[in-house]
């Protein structure tokens, strides 16, 4: 004799989104928690050795770019006060 099975699916509930929803964004504070957390986790051995070169290389290039931004930063704050 086979029983049945009732099946209970339950529903997030749903959210109204605002008319204009904000876009996402990414900052220079998220990438450096993301370079800090690619530093913990390699610290932490979280990564295969054949891994390391990949998370490696992604890493140098979150730094770069936090360098980079950093520089403008301090060359655009710089600017005004000179002028």
């Amino acid at each position: 004799m086979a029983k049945n099975k009732t099946e209970t699916v339950t529903e997030a509930p749903t959210t109204a989104a605002p008319a204009e929803a904000e876009a996402p964004s990414l900052g220079v504070q998220d990438l450096q928690n993301a370079a800090q957390i690619i530093d913990i986790a390699m610290t932490r051995g979280a990564f295969r050795a054949n891994e390391a070169a990949q998370v490696g290389a992604v890493y140098n290039k979150i730094e770069a770019f936090i360098k980079t931004v950093a520089e403008q930063q301090n060359q655009n704050a710089e600017a005004p006060a000179s002028q």
